[in-house]
């Protein structure tokens, strides 16, 4: 396993495609990184009351009973108010590979 890694990481295309898809030094490229990683975790722990109650009170709107109970289900999932440690470390470790020196 650790040859194959070794292997996959020595390898020129691999390297290629990585610095392809590499977010950009810029103002925006750290922006969305703030955003789409430490954004949620900030609303999801100031605003999940507030936010399951927009999504319980959009979902007796629903088409059908099922859809509503599905998107309830989403949002208590989604929304619980617990600060998810994995989405902080990804974000972290998204910064560091935005100012890493290539």
């Amino acid at each position: 396993m650790l040859d194959r890694f070794n292997q996959i990481k020595n390898d020129p295309n691999f390297q290629r495609e990585l610095k392809k898809i590499k977010p950009k030094r810029s103002i925006w490229g750290f922006l969305s990184i703030i955003i789409f990683c430490f954004g949620y975790e900030i609303a999801n722990d100031f605003y999940s009351k507030e936010i399951n109650a927009w999504i319980y009170n959009y979902a007796l709107d629903a088409p059908n009973h099922q859809m509503g109970d599905m998107l309830i289900w989403l949002g208590k999932k989604s929304f619980d108010g617990e600060v998810s440690y994995i989405n902080i470390a990804l974000g972290i470790a998204f910064l560091v590979w935005l100012f890493k020196k290539d």
